[in-house]
C-alpha cells in the first residue's frame, strides 16, 4: 500500500480495504469490514465528496450536476467512477501534488496528514496554492529552492508565504498569475491593497475568495479562462475597476452588484453559459467594450441603449432573431457582431447608428437589407456571407468610404448599378451565388485588389473589367459557365 494513504481502518479507501483484511481474515473481520465498506459507500465517502463540491462551488445546491462534472475535469476523473474512488482519485492528485512542492511533506508518516478529511483537504489545497502563487512573484521560486526551506513541510512554507505578503503587500502592484496551475485563490490575495493589474486566466479557479473585494485599487483583472460559475457579489466594491476578463468560464448569470462598477470600460464575457444578461447596464455609463459572444442570448436589457460611449458590442454566436432595437440608440457604436445568429431581418433602424465603421452580419438568414443601411457612411468593412440575400439595395453605393465587401455564399442573381460608385473598395467577395452577369460598372473600381467569383453561372465578363486588371491581386473565376474573355 502507498504509504501516503496510510490511515486508520474507517479511514481507508474502498478499494485498499478489502486487500488489507483478505491476508488476516476471521468471520467478525470480514463482518467488520463488511459493515465499514458500506459506511464508506452510502454516508462517509459520499459526503466527503459532496464536502469538497461545496468548498469549491459555495452556491451549488446538492443535486446540481454541474459542480459535479467541473471537479470530474479538474482532477481529470471518470464521470462513472463510484464516489469512493473519486474521493481517493482525489486525494491522491492532491498529495502527490503538495509532495512536489515539498518533497519532505511526508518524511513523518503522521496519520493525520493523510486522512480523509475535508478539513485535511482544505488545508492541502490552501497552501498548495499559496506556494503556487509565491512561485509565480519574482523572486519566489528562488527563495522556495533554497535547501533549508525545501526541508519545511508543506504548511510551514505555507505560513512563510502569508508573512511575506504581510511584510510586502504594500510593494506589489502588479501579479501575473496567468497558467500558474491554480485551483483555489488563498484570501491572502485581500491583503494586496495596492494592486493595480491581477492576471489569473487559464488556471483551474471554480470560485473567488470574499477577500477579493479589498483590492481597492485594482484597475485591470483577467480571470478569462477558468471554471468560475459564480462571481462574489463583493467584486463589485473594486469601484477603480476600468477592464474586466470573464470570457470563457461557465457563468450563468451575473450579480447585480457588478453594475456598481462605475469606472469600468472593457468588460469581457466571451463563451460562457449566459441566457439573459439581467443586470442595469445604464449603471455603467464609462463602458465603450461589452464582449458577449458565444452565449445563449436572444435578447438584450433595454438599458444597453444608454451606454453613450459603447463603441465595440459583439453578439456573435448567440440566439439572436432579430436585432435589439435599443442598439440602434448607440451613436458612438463603432463595431457591430451579430454573426452566427438567427437574423432574418435587419430593421431599418441600423441607419441611425452614424459611426459604425465594421458592420458584421454573416451567417444569418437575411433575404434582404434595408435601403438605410446607405446612411452608414463611416462604413469600412459589411460582412453579409452566408445568408439568403437574393439582391442589394441601390443605396448600397453611398458607403462611400467602404473598403471591404463579403457578399459570398448567397442567392444573389444580379448586382446594382450603384456598386460602381464605391471608389474605395479594396475586396470583393461574390464567390458561390447565382450571378449570371456583372454590371460594366464593376470597372470604375480603381482600387479593387482582391475580386472573388468563384462558383457562379458566369456566361460572360463585362469588357469594362479590363480595367481592374492592373491593380488586381486576387482574380478568381473558376467553376463557372464562361464561354470567352475579354481580349484584354
Amino acid at each position: 500500500m502507498n504509504p501516503i494513504f496510510s490511515s486508520p481502518i474507517e479511514r481507508l479507501p474502498n478499494e485498499v480495504l478489502i486487500p488489507i483484511l483478505g491476508h488476516c481474515a476471521t468471520p467478525s473481520l470480514f463482518s467488520v469490514c463488511r459493515r465499514w465498506q458500506h459506511l464508506l459507500t452510502t454516508e462517509v465517502m459520499p459526503s466527503l465528496y459532496q464536502g469538497i463540491i461545496k468548498l469549491h462551488f459555495p452556491s451549488s445546491s446538492r443535486y446540481d450536476s454541474i459542480p459535479t462534472c467541473i471537479l470530474n475535469k479538474l482532477y481529470q476523473i471518470e464521470e462513472n467512477l463510484p464516489v469512493v474512488k473519486k474521493v481517493s482519485t482525489i486525494f491522491h492528485q492532491v498529495f502527490i501534488l503538495a509532495a512536489s512542492l515539498s518533497p519532505f511533506e511526508f518524511k513523518e508518516k503522521t496519520e493525520e496528514k493523510k486522512a480523509f478529511t475535508l478539513s485535511n483537504y482544505f488545508s492541502y489545497l490552501l497552501n498548495i496554492n499559496r506556494l503556487l502563487i509565491w512561485k509565480e512573484i519574482p523572486g519566489g521560486e528562488e527563495f522556495l529552492n533554497q535547501e533549508k526551506v525545501k526541508q519545511l513541510p508543506l504548511e510551514e512554507k505555507a505560513e512563510l508565504f502569508r508573512r511575506w505578503i504581510k511584510n510586502h503587500k504594500k510593494n506589489i502592484k502588479h501579479l501575473d498569475l496567468n497558467l500558474s496551475g491554480l485551483t483555489y485563490l488563498p484570501p491572502d490575495i485581500g491583503q494586496l491593497s495596492q494592486l493595480h493589474i491581477l492576471y489569473l486566466s487559464e488556471n483551474q479557479l471554480t470560485t473567488l475568495p470574499a477577500e477579493i473585494s479589498k483590492l481597492f485599487e485594482l484597475q485591470n483583472l483577467n480571470l478569462s479562462s477558468n471554471r468560475l460559475n459564480t462571481l462574489p457579489a463583493g467584486l463589485g466594491q473594486l469601484s477603480h475597476l476600468k477592464w474586466l476578463n470573464l470570457n470563457d468560464n461557465k457563468l450563468t448569470s451575473l450579480p447585480p452588484e457588478i453594475t456598481q462598477l462605475s469606472c469600468l470600460q472593457w468588460l469581457c464575457l466571451n463563451s460562457n453559459q449566459l441566457t439573459s444578461l439581467s443586470i442595469k447596464l445604464e449603471q455603467l455609463p464609462q463602458l465603450h467594450t461589452l464582449y458577449l459572444m458565444d452565449n445563449q442570448l436572444n435578447t438584450l436589457p433595454q438599458s444597453i441603449g444608454q451606454l453613450s460611449q459603447l463603441q465595440w458590442l459583439d453578439l456573435e454566436r448567440n440566439d439572436f432573431a432579430f436585432l435589439p432595437p435599443e442598439i440602434e440608440q448607440l451613436s458612438n457604436l463603432q463595431d457591430l457582431n451579430i454573426s452566427n445568429n438567427k437574423l432574418t431581418f435587419l430593421s431599418s433602424k441600423i441607419g441611425q447608428l452614424a459611426q459604425l465603421r465594421w458592420l458584421r452580419l454573416n451567417n444569418n438568414q437575411l433575404t434582404l437589407l434595408p435601403s438605410e443601411i446607405g446612411r452608414l457612411s463611416q462604413l469600412y468593412t459589411l460582412y453579409l456571407s452566408h445568408n439568403q440575400l437574393t439582391s442589394l439595395p441601390e443605396e448600397i453605393g453611398q458607403l462611400s468610404k467602404l473598403e471591404e465587401l463579403y457578399l459570398d455564399n448567397n442567392q444573389l442573381t444580379c448586382l446594382p448599378i450603384s456598386l460602381g460608385n464605391l471608389t474605395q473598395l479594396q475586396i470583393l467577395y461574390l464567390n458561390d451565388n447565382h450571378l449570371e452577369g456583372l454590371p460594366e460598372e464593376i470597372g470604375q473600381l480603381p482600387q479593387l485588389q482582391e475580386l472573388y467569383l468563384d462558383n457562379n453561372p458566369l456566361t460572360l465578363l463585362p469588357s469594362s473589367i479590363s480595367s481592374l486588371l492592373p491593380q488586381l491581386r486576387n482574380f478568381k473565376i473558376s467553376e463557372n459557365l464562361l464561354k470567352c474573355v475579354p481580349k484584354e
